[in-house]
């Protein structure tokens, strides 16, 4: 395994933590849901453009609907994944995210036909234990926690067939042109949050209130940028090496940089946290742990 390889996804997992907690920022700011998905989607389709300066970036348009599937899949995933970080706690939603790599191995199995070894079994028991000390919290607010887990299972499903289809598609089509017609697309169906934005700008106008506030624009702007090019690394990796399995082991390594971030920055990064800050922040560490684990038993 090359070191570029391991450098794309593993830079990719503490960009996501990063960006995690700045778009939870913007959120508590008071940036609507429809704002942070509409600007982080139209700023990582811009991001991906790039990928047409590459040599042999020549679509094949016949194959055009692969990368427009997987945009609509990325798209989905996206809008679970905004829920999931306005719902609840970034410690808790990055790490269940990092569920991905379990689901990957499952859907390379249901959708391309590859054997599923015993390990990859034991990989999904490992996982199941981490969510749920991820998920387990003593202090009666389980309806909102389990919210957060429920979207943060969901981005995880959607994201995770969109890698393995792209890592199938994209050498048909050709890399550096499927997957900016692929953002194109994301950023395409972005645009359904226009008439809901304008209504929200028509009623914050009468109430003489900022659209977008602007403490959190540097939140919003600053998240939007790193999860653009954290997407432009993780799906380089896929698209280039070819191995959505083994790059999203590496990619796991969000689930640790964002329980540790949360710990070392507390409020910073939009903690809920209250109590018993060690006892619960030790508890999703080694939940975190133990995802890691299961993210390893698949590479094996």
């Amino acid at each position: 395994m090359s070191s570029g390889f391991l450098m794309l996804p593993l830079g990719a997992g503490f960009g996501y933590a990063c960006a995690a907690i700045a778009l939870k920022r913007a959120l508590g700011a008071g940036v609507s849901g429809s704002w942070v998905n509409l600007v982080c989607n139209v700023v990582m389709a811009l991001c991906f453009q790039v990928l047409w300066l590459v040599p042999g970036s020549t679509p094949h348009f016949n194959l055009i609907a692969a990368p427009a599937i997987c945009g609509l899949l990325f798209f989905f995933g996206q809008i679970f994944t905004f829920r999931a970080i306005a719902t609840g706690d970034v410690s808790v939603a990055t790490p269940l995210l990092g569920t991905k790599v379990v689901l990957v191995a499952l859907f390379s199995v249901f959708l391309v036909g590859k054997p599923l070894p015993p390990s990859w079994w034991a990989a999904s028991v490992l996982a199941s234990l981490g969510i749920a000390l991820i998920s387990y919290h003593p202090g009666g607010l389980h309806r909102h926690l389990m919210a957060t887990v429920g979207w943060s299972l969901g981005a995880a499903a959607f994201f995770a067939m969109a890698d393995v289809l792209v890592q199938n598609w994209a050498p048909l089509v050709g890399y550096s042109s499927f997957t900016p017609l692929m953002f194109v697309t994301v950023g395409l169906l972005s645009l359904v949050y226009i008439p809901g934005l304008a209504k929200e700008s028509r009623v914050a106008l009468a109430v003489k209130r900022e659209r977008v506030p602007v403490a959190a624009l540097p939140w919003l702007l600053t998240g939007a940028l790193v999860l653009g090019l954290q997407a432009l690394a993780m799906i380089s990796a896929i698209g280039i090496y070819g191995s959505a399995t083994a790059t999203n082991i590496i990619y796991g390594t969000r689930c640790l940089w964002s329980v540790l971030l949360v710990w070392i920055l507390g409020s910073v990064a939009g903690s809920e946290i209250d109590g018993n800050r060690t006892g619960v922040m030790t508890r999703r560490f080694a939940g975190a742990l133990l995802l890691f684990a299961a993210m390893a038993l698949v590479l094996r």
